[in-house]
């Protein structure tokens, strides 16, 4: 120990020497270890900190006691804590803590010149007490060497998987609760967001996920093992799960490994967040509430017999009916309008509709809610049964009134006009658009040792979604002579009116064991077979496509085996294999994957690490988005699941990727990551087979009738730097190119892919005040978006819908279509205080500070004279947000 100003030369080569040594007197403060300052009094101090950030519970402490506290930051980072004594006696004072760099070397400030025990202890290690004299106006040194102590225990079970290198496990990149539940700036929180995992991206409004340049549908997103579909967040306005009911997010981008299942792209993998039996704060209870939600979360853990058990239970409803948000009600309003071109493009040239337009006054609806429970029981060392279900629903639409004529309400400006009104129209005609879409999940896991070095896991689970899409057209109601009366213009107008409806649903049966064994001190094998029976039926169409059926039932068995060999005391590898089988076709897929990782302390630089991974990836069930013709283009596409079977060979691509991790400090670290995906055989709409083809019919359709082989690359990377010393932020970069065929379209090209970033550039920060206050700040910036016009004119507009102006307009030319750069920026205030137990956390922010109106896609206006015009659809302007977190 050294007082201040003095620099020992601790024995930190000793294998003997604590480098994490703690300083407490009368009690454990960090990691177990005590030391004692100058006596003091004071009166008893009361705390209430209940699953509190450990930095900001420490700094309540020694704000209420008056202690003064000194630690490495890297201890606290990550960590929670809960704390509750209604009373401290005053000698709870009388001490002062701080811990070791790395090196072994410590002290401790303000010291008044006299006697001073000192008690040094360490996990592992006997504890070291002596009496240290401080001279006035002086400093003192004093040496601990730490004798090792052992441990004794019936068994001990360590989850090697939480510590270790942060570059050891560069195949994975994990966001914890915390984050997840605080949301942004001036956000609320949405688990699916992604925005903090270098290239996961979340394309605006639409929130679909993609991962590293991979199209929506190219990854699998799976909540305690079973997979979930479709579940749309809209840009962050609606969402799928209640953050509180979470632990974290996993991402496993371009190179995961064999194990992690079938997928083009990778996996979003989320776990359902549960109390320790021994946390001592494991009963209490959190509400949320926003400008769009109300969740609640509840918790507990008791003991039934023997056998400690913990449990949760967590809900969230919109509050739509109640508080329509601005954000959300503006974009649904000023997207829920008939687009005019689509709607000329399905009327024949004689009515009045073929070369005007039809407008939309709306009411927008929204609204969702989820539930969530999970059960835990520790049956032994290392022995836990897991049992959970979710089931989650959202609904997005409107109500709209058609009529209006928009030819010079919305023009190359986008802005909408002062003089819109409904009631010059000469007829109006209600109808109805609504999505809705529903996920149900329950799973069952146990998990025991089988030896010393075996470990096996067994799950059982059901998952379920079914989605629809509704159309209603109501009676035309005429209010001026118009020639809409004769037969063939109410046909028209109805015709346009009515979008694309549909049903498809999808459900998972699946049963998967797996066997970890410890070969040896560096040699590890995992192996996990499984059967999933899997049932979908599809009914869908549109004014553009017949309307589409199929059922189909399938089985699959699966093994995956992946070893792990230690090559060194820094070099590992990771060599796997999957195997899948469709029973009754004969053939097995096989699916080789392998990754190699470095890891090293590097000097004084800190700790470098380098992975390099690859493999081949097929996927058995292909996601298909089928776009819609109707309004309501908040909701841009109707998706279907369709297990693939004869004719259709599932879709392979193969990876390679390599990550660098460099952290110079405990709290910084820069990763910086690279990819090439290879993509011979993928699968995707054929569009103008779809439009060509019989209407209605009246037997099931063949599913390649409508789905073509395609093939393209995606290539890419970026940097992401993270600070968390005296502010916690990050600052991400991340470039992606993807190519693809696009059957029946573009003569066959390979274009550039609608749904990339290809430049985003991210920050976020926090920047703390003291006394619970703190500044928050996220920002965003896209270049170089490409497909500008709304994705149903690339899908089935033809040159006889445009005639002359499909040569001004290009649309066979998507990637000529670039539109302006996306900046966004929110910013806010976030406060945090307790109060007898009870912790309030608020929020108030400004989402788009900025107030910008950026651009999503554009839409076109057909004029009687052949010509048509641009209009632009942009995301919501500026807008507070507010939100409150009680726990108790």
């Amino acid at each position: 120990m050294t007082a201040p100003g003095a620099t020992p030369n601790a024995p930190h080569s000793l294998p003997a020497t604590a480098l994490l040594v703690v300083l407490l007197l009368g009690g454990p403060l960090l990691s177990g270890g005590r030391a004692v300052a100058q006596p003091s009094t004071g009166d008893p101090a009361a705390l209430g900190i209940q699953d509190a950030p450990l930095e900001q519970a420490l700094e309540q402490m020694a704000t209420a006691t008056g202690i003064s506290l000194v630690y490495d930051a890297s201890l606290v980072s990550g960590r929670r804590a809960s704390c509750v004594t209604d009373t401290s006696p005053p000698d709870a004072q009388e001490f002062r803590g701080t811990v070791t760099d790395s090196t072994g070397r410590f002290h401790v400030s303000g010291l008044l010149p006299g006697p001073h025990t000192v008690v040094v202890s360490h996990l592992g290690y006997r504890r070291h007490e002596a009496t240290v004299y401080v001279p006035p106006n002086d400093t003192a040194r004093h040496e601990a060497v730490l004798s090792p102590s052992p441990i004794a225990a019936d068994s001990l079970f360590i989850d090697a998987d939480r510590y270790g290198l942060p570059s050891a496990r560069r195949d994975a990149d994990r966001v914890p609760a915390a984050p997840l539940r605080a949301g942004g700036a001036a956000e609320v929180p949405d688990v699916l967001g992604a925005g903090s995992v270098l290239g996961v991206t979340a394309s605006a409004p639409y929130a679909d996920l993609h991962i590293q340049g991979g199209p929506p549908g190219g990854h699998t997103l799976r909540l305690d093992g079973m997979p979930v579909r479709n579940p749309a967040s809209a840009g962050r306005l609606l969402g799928a799960f209640s953050p509180l009911a979470l632990e974290g997010l996993t991402a496993r981008k371009a190179g995961f490994g064999a194990l992690r299942g079938n997928a083009l792209s990778g996996t979003l993998e989320l776990t359902h967040d549960l109390p320790a039996p021994s946390d001592p704060g494991g009963q209490y209870g959190t509400v949320r509430a926003d400008s769009r939600s109300l969740g609640a979360r509840l918790q507990g853990s008791a003991t039934l017999g023997d056998t400690p058990v913990s449990a949760m239970v967590a809900g969230r409803t919109s509050v739509w009916d109640v508080y329509q948000d601005a954000g959300l009600h503006d974009l649904i309003d000023r997207w829920s309008t008939l687009d005019p071109m689509l709607a000329a493009a399905q009327v024949s040239a004689d009515t009045s509709l073929a070369g005007g337009s039809l407008g939309a006054r709306t009411q927008p609806s929204a609204g969702f809610y989820d539930l969530h429970g999970a059960l835990r029981f520790d049956l032994g060392p290392a022995t836990r049964l897991d049992l959970s279900a979710y089931h989650g629903r959202s609904t997005l639409g409107a109500d709209l009134v058609l009529g209006q004529p928009i030819g010079t309400d919305l023009g190359q400006t986008g802005e909408e006009g002062d003089d819109f009104s409904l009631d010059s129209s000469p007829f109006k005609l209600p109808t109805r658009d609504e999505q809705d879409w529903s996920n149900t999940v329950a799973q069952a896991r146990y998990q025991a040792p089988v030896s010393g070095r075996t470990t096996a896991t067994l799950q059982a689970g059901v998952s379920h979604y079914r989605g629809t899409a509704a159309s209603e057209v109501g009676e035309v109601q005429f209010t001026s002579s118009s020639s809409l009366r004769s037969g063939a213009g109410v046909a028209a107008a109805r015709q346009a009116a009515r979008g694309q409806e549909g049903t498809s649903a999808v459900t998972d049966v699946l049963l998967e064991g797996e066997v970890d064994v410890a070969l040896g001190p560096r040699w590890g094998l995992v192996w996990s077979g499984g059967l999933t029976h899997q049932r979908s039926r599809v009914r869908i169409g549109n004014a553009f496509a017949p309307q589409l059926q199929h059922r189909a039932h399938t089985s699959r068995l699966t093994t995956a085996a992946e070893m792990t060999i230690g090559l060194g005391a820094h070099l590992q590898f990771d060599g796997g294999l999957r195997l899948t089988s469709r029973p009754g076709q004969g053939t097995v897929f096989a699916e080789p994957r392998g990754a190699l990782r470095y890891d090293r302390p590097v000097g004084g630089l800190g700790t470098v690490g380098l992975s390099v991974r690859g493999g081949l990836y097929r996927q058995f069930t292909t996601q298909f988005d089928l776009i819609r013709d109707g309004a309501t283009a908040v909701v841009p596409t109707t998706r279907m699941w369709l297990p693939l079977t004869d004719p259709l060979t599932p879709p392979r691509t193969y990876h390679l990727a390599a990550d660098l991790t460099w952290a110079p400090a405990p709290r910084w670290q820069i990763d910086v990551e690279g990819y090439r995906k290879w993509q011979p055989h993928l699968l995707a709409i054929d569009y103008p087979a779809l439009r060509g083809a019989p209407t209605a019919p009246a037997a099931p359709t063949d599913p390649s009738r409508f789905i073509a082989p395609s093939h393209g690359f995606a290539h890419g990377g970026g940097l992401d730097a993270y600070e968390g010393t005296s502010l916690t932020g990050s600052l991400r970069y991340a470039y992606s190119r993807a190519e693809r065929t696009f059957p029946g379209r573009f003569g066959g090209r390979q274009v550039l892919v609608p749904w990339t970033d290809p430049h985003r550039l991210a920050f976020t920060a926090e920047v703390p005040l003291g006394a619970g206050l703190a500044l928050e700040a996220t920002g965003e910036g896209v270049w170089g978006r490409r497909w500008g016009y709304r994705r149903a004119y690339y899908a089935y507009l033809t040159p006889d819908d445009l005639g002359a102006a499909w040569d001004e307009r290009q649309l066979d030319r998507p990637e000529t279509h670039r539109l302006p750069p996306r900046y966004t920026l929110d910013a806010g205030v976030r406060i945090s205080r307790s109060w007898a137990g009870v912790g309030v956390e608020g929020r108030i922010g400004v989402a788009n500070v900025l107030g910008r109106r950026n651009v999503v896609d554009w839409g076109l206006e057909p004029h009687p004279d052949g010509s048509v015009s641009r209009w632009t659809r942009s995301l919501p302007g500026r807008r507070a947000t507010v939100s409150v977190r009680i726990r108790y």
